[in-house]
């Protein structure tokens, strides 16, 4: 009688539900941003792939992802992954990934989901009428559907009231207890499931993905509120850029014509000072709404390039606010004489219809 011939063991062949079977991870590091719809953090999500999951890094290793904040042996971990990627040979293969390129390895895929809103929104006060919505989901591959129907895949409620919010969650529920499987989520679920770190195929970063990922990094109320001042009025933004910092002056909404010195560096370090050297009252621990209209602002006009606005307010995320009351002095003072014709100190215009439809 013939017996089955034994064969090698082989490495498992990785499936559509567990994409990294037979890779093994090494994390280091915390991450500064991670989506809460994982449920896990990121080792629990690479297992939940199929990944063997390492706390040291050897020739074994295939991925190590390192987040953005410090954590132990971070510092020693990315020097022997550098070493290790250069030596070739059977290491060769190891590749090293920032906590951008990991989120975006394992965000959910939306192409092709269904979207829809009830309720307003404190990241988008006027609603699907300015576009930014609609943008954040098709960015995705999504769609924004007109109804809420069985085929819908996410209902989003917005944190404000809104015309037939109410109505719009009762008919899901409805839908869900005949047999759907619609989502609710809330805006800030929203805003996490569809930020995507490498928005565009060529690596280009566009407005919309701007201000998408911006909202990861900062209040989204106060953003909101920034980006409802930028569409309803013209600005003049008298304002001075470097490799390592900007500052400038941004008028008040209130129409009293108080102004704000705003400052940011590219370490994240920043601060909002009225004319007396008073902090502004907005900041409260985090970037206030007028340094956000500066940067949004300069932005736009291309005054400074979207990854580098982007990454100064990635950095102030967490940090709360210091006092430079000589940089804002000096800031008011030049910006008093500019206006009375003392100072050649031209301003970047904004104006609203370029907030609209981001």
């Amino acid at each position: 009688m013939a017996t089955a011939k034994k064969t090698s063991k082989t490495k498992t062949e990785p499936s559509s539900k567990k994409p990294f079977t037979g890779l093994r991870f090494a994390f280091f590091g915390k991450f500064a941003i991670w989506p809460s719809y994982h449920g896990g953090d990121p080792a629990t999500v690479a297992r939940r792939f199929g990944a063997e999951v390492s706390d040291t890094i050897d020739e074994k290793v295939d991925r190590v992802v390192f987040g953005d904040r410090r954590g132990s042996g971070r510092a020693e971990a990315k020097k022997r992954a550098e070493r290790l990627a250069q030596k070739g040979g059977k290491t060769a293969r190891l590749q090293i990934l920032d906590e951008a390129e990991y989120r975006e390895l394992v965000r959910i895929d939306l192409r092709g989901k269904r979207f829809a809103f009830a309720g307003g929104f404190d990241c988008s006060p006027s609603g699907l009428e300015d576009g930014l919505l609609a943008r954040m989901v098709e960015g995705t591959g999504a769609v924004v559907a007109s109804d809420v129907d069985a085929a819908l895949d996410y209902l989003v409620i917005g944190n404000r009231r809104g015309p037939s919010k109410v109505a719009l969650q009762n008919r899901a529920d409805k839908l869900n207890d005949e047999g759907a499987a619609i989502a609710k989520i809330d805006e800030s679920a929203f805003l996490e499931l569809v930020r995507v770190d490498r928005p565009t195929e060529g690596g280009a970063l566009d407005f919309a993905g701007f201000i998408s990922q911006l909202y990861g990094h900062v209040n989204e109320g106060k953003l909101g509120r920034a980006l409802a001042m930028l569409r309803a009025d013209r600005f003049k933004l008298f304002a001075r850029v470097d490799d390592q910092q900007l500052v400038g002056v941004v008028r008040s909404q209130s129409g009293s014509g108080s102004v704000y010195a705003s400052w940011l560096t590219a370490d994240g370090a920043y601060g909002c000072s009225t004319p007396e050297l008073s902090e502004c009252m907005g900041i409260q621990g985090s970037t206030c709404k007028h340094l956000m209209v500066l940067v949004v602002g300069l932005a736009r006009a291309g005054q400074v390039p979207l990854p580098q606005a982007l990454a100064w307010m990635r950095a102030a995320n967490g940090k709360g606010p210091r006092d430079n009351n000589e940089l804002c002095a000096e800031t008011l003072i030049q910006y008093k004489g500019a206006e009375a014709g003392q100072i050649d100190w031209r301003p970047t215009e904004t104006i609203p219809e370029d907030f609209y439809a981001i």
